[in-house]
Parts: C-alpha cells; structure tokens; sequence
C-alpha cells in the first residue's frame, strides 16, 4: 500500500475578545481521485485582528532527512461585488514566498495558499469557509475541508508545539522554556491610573466617542487585572467637557514613581497653521459656538502635563482628526474577526510593557496633520482599535522581549492600511472621496 504524503501547518488567529488568541487546526486536500493520491494538509494558522500573520507547514517524510518546516506571511483582503466595492461578507487570508524554517530560511517551493472566511451575522465573526490555491499554469484549485478544530489551552502540549516550531521559537519558550514571575509585593503595590476623556454627546460622533470609552476602559482594566495591581479609572464626558475639568482631573492624577498613568481622548481635533505636529483637542461642549482660547489644548501640552509627574509609564493617546476645524470624523466600515479560543496572554510579555523598571513615556495620536480619522458606533475609532489589537498581537504567546516601539510601528502600519477600506476626503482635496489617509504619528521617550 502507497503511504500517504502528510503535509502539516500551523494556524494561529488572535482575536481582541476576551482571550488574546484563537487557534484553528484544519485538515484539506487539493485534487486527487483516489486516496493513495491525496497528500493531506494538516492545518495551524497565526492570523491577527489587524489583518497580517504567518502561516508555518511541517512536512512530515518518510525518514527524518525528508521532513522539513516552511512558513510565509499571511495578507487580509476582502471579496469584491460587482461594482468592485469591497464586500465585507467574504474575507480571505493569502500566503506566499516561503522559507524553510530549519534550513536557514532559504526560499521554499510552494504554492500560495488563500484561506476564505464567511460572515456570521448570528455570531458576528467570521467562520472558516473555504481553501485554494493555483497550480503551475496559475489555475484556480478548490480544496476541501476534511476536519476543522477550535483548539484551546489544553491542546498545547509539547509534542503538539513541536510539530510546527522548533525549540528556538518564542512559542515554545514562553510555553514551556521561560519561568514565569510572579510580581513581587513591591511591584503589586504599583497602581494603573487611568483617565478617559471622551466626547459622548457630539451629533456626529457621540456614539463612536462612547463605544471607545467604554473598550478602552474595559481592556485596560483587564490588563491590570492580570497583573494584580490597582486600577483607578477617571472619565470626563458629556456636558462636563471642557478645559478647565480636564486640567483638574490631569491635577487629580497624583502617581508614585512605581505607578502607570494612561490618558485616552475620544473626540474632535484639529490642526493649526503653526509648527505644531500634534492636533488640538475640541473641548467645546457646543460646536455652533466660536472656538475659544479656553476651549482647547495641545496633545503635547497634555503629554508634558502627565509625563511632568513621577509615573514610571506614562500613555497619552488621543484618536481624534488633524485637520482644519471645520473637517470631522469619518464612518469607517465595520470588520469582525475570527472567532477567538479561550487561550491566555504571554504574563511575562504583558509585564515587558506595563512593568518595565525603566520610565517610559509615549505620545500617540490617530492622524498626522492634514488627515481626519475615521471610526464607528459598533468598534469605536479604528486607531483605538488597533492600539488594542497590537497590545493583544505583541503580548501573545508567539513573541518575546517585545518593546513599545513594537507597538507603535504596529499601530502605524495597521491603521493605514485597515483606514484604506473606509472612504474619506483625500487630504490633497477635501472634495475628492477616496481611500481614507489616516497615519498615526507619535513621540517615544
């Protein structure tokens, strides 16, 4: 009898849900009439919630000298109707240009791969649909799905990681190779404060102001939470937004040299013809009134306010537009992810971040001068939810010694490309709608 060729690969997908990650194991094939011609693809994908990921496949031989392991990159797109709009019923994940894992990651001949997801409107997610790839004529090939497995914690065994990673990757350290810490007495006596300034009643945007209110305070939370540390959460809202409140609750903030201090601004902003790369912040409660000296303040003269006091970490994130008063913020399309699994963040990536002994300060806003941002009533603003999503990809299981200049070149590079599905005025003429520009700009101390 014919032995059947056994190609294994693995897929991981993280989910900004409760858990960091979900983790598919999918079996398919590709052609073949008779069972001994099949060669059965054995399947494990990492996909993140921003639209990028990797894909490993494990080639299992007959003897040892014959097994191999290449990965690739995995790029998000989205189906097409008719008119060539994006439709967001349809999402598919391709993959390309490998390398073999353990042979100093030379290329690797192997045909791209594109895995379909279909929307799920009971669930909101999107569910594994189909696969295929093209032959050496650049045909389109239908696979079929023979199995599909939702995987959890307990699934991660060794031997099961070692069937697709190696002993070097962080996956397998943080699994099994690191010594977790638990934080000392001192360090649990570390607090999070964290204050969110949003700009619920707007006609416009009130509802997107709210939903990021209530995700950032709940993510938040949750992280200190995990870490066991205090949380002293603060909001300014509604009719209570204005200058002078904001400045008495930046005041309220008293943070020891031990403690974690996160400033959150939802709202409206805008730019000025002035040297000043950072958007002011609209802290009108009623927009049909003239703007006022008192009525805004500078991104960075929030930032200095907060990073001027003895917190050892110090966020400063405001998602808002940076272009002229009159500009506001755009309706983004809403995107589900995958479904999640109930698998945990990395603890030791989490405190790399939020407990690091060395004082860090960042300043972070959605959209450079000249750019609006965009969002909506169901995800909030999409910069809010990709400064999420990358927290969620870096403290993963599958990275280690990871840093917030990570974070930031993520946020980046991911809100520019997840803005390019939404339409927004072009910043070379407001009259023209094209592909949202929104790139994020920031200052890392």
């Amino acid at each position: 009898m014919k032995t059947k060729n056994l190609l294994t690969a693995l897929f991981i997908f993280l989910s900004n849900a409760v858990y960091a990650q979900s983790f598919y194991e999918m079996v398919f094939h590709f052609g073949g009439t008779k069972p001994s011609e099949i060669s059965y693809i054995k399947a494990f994908y990492l996909l993140n919630d921003d639209g990028t990921g990797d894909m490993r496949i494990s080639y299992t031989g007959a003897t040892p000298g014959e097994s191999f392991i290449i990965e690739c990159g995995l790029k998000q797109g989205f189906g097409l109707d008719k008119e060539k709009n994006y439709d967001y019923s349809k999402m598919y994940y391709t993959g390309k240009d490998f390398i073999y894992v353990d042979r100093e990651n030379k290329p690797a001949e192997f045909p791209p791969i594109t895995f379909w997801f279909k929307y799920n409107e009971e669930y909101d997610q999107y569910d594994p649909w189909a696969v295929m790839s093209k032959d050496l004529k650049g045909n389109t090939l239908q696979g079929v799905i023979d199995e599909l497995k939702l995987l959890e914690d307990k699934d991660f065994t060794k031997e099961f990681v070692l069937t697709y990673f190696t002993k070097d990757d962080e996956i397998y350290k943080n699994l099994f190779a690191t010594n977790i810490r638990a934080l000392t007495p001192e360090e649990k006596k570390s607090k999070m404060y964290f204050l969110v300034v949003a700009d619920t009643d707007d006609e416009q945007i009130g509802p997107d102001c709210l939903k990021d209110k209530e995700k950032q305070l709940a993510y938040f939370k949750k992280i200190a939470d995990k870490l066991e540390i205090g949380f002293i959460p603060s909001e300014l809202s509604g009719k209570e937004l204005n200058r002078n409140n904001l400045l008495q609750r930046i005041d309220a903030i008293t943070p020891t040299k031990n403690d974690i201090v996160i400033f959150h601004y939802s709202g409206h902003g805008y730019s000025k013809n002035d040297n000043r790369q950072f958007p002011y912040l609209d802290l009108r409660y009623d927009k049909d009134i003239p703007v006022r000296e008192g009525d805004e303040i500078n991104m960075e003269d929030v930032y200095e306010l907060i990073k001027n006091k003895p917190g050892r970490l110090n966020l400063v994130i405001s998602d808002c537009c940076n272009w002229h008063l009159s500009m506001s913020n755009m309706q983004s399309a809403n995107i589900a992810n995958p479904r999640p699994s109930p698998v945990g963040l990395s603890l030791e990536n989490m405190k790399a971040l939020f407990m690091d002994p060395n004082r860090t300060s960042l300043l972070i806003t959605a959209a450079q001068k000249g750019e609006v941002s965009a969002g909506n009533a169901v995800s909030g603003g999409i910069f809010s939810g990709q400064f999420r999503d990358a927290l969620q990809k870096y403290m993963g299981i599958n990275y280690q010694n990871i840093t917030w200049e990570q974070i930031t070149q993520n946020v980046r590079t991911q809100t520019v490309t997840v803005a390019g599905y939404s339409n927004c005025p072009r910043p070379e003429n407001p009259q023209v709608i094209g592909a949202c520009k929104q790139t994020p700009v920031y200052k890392l101390n």
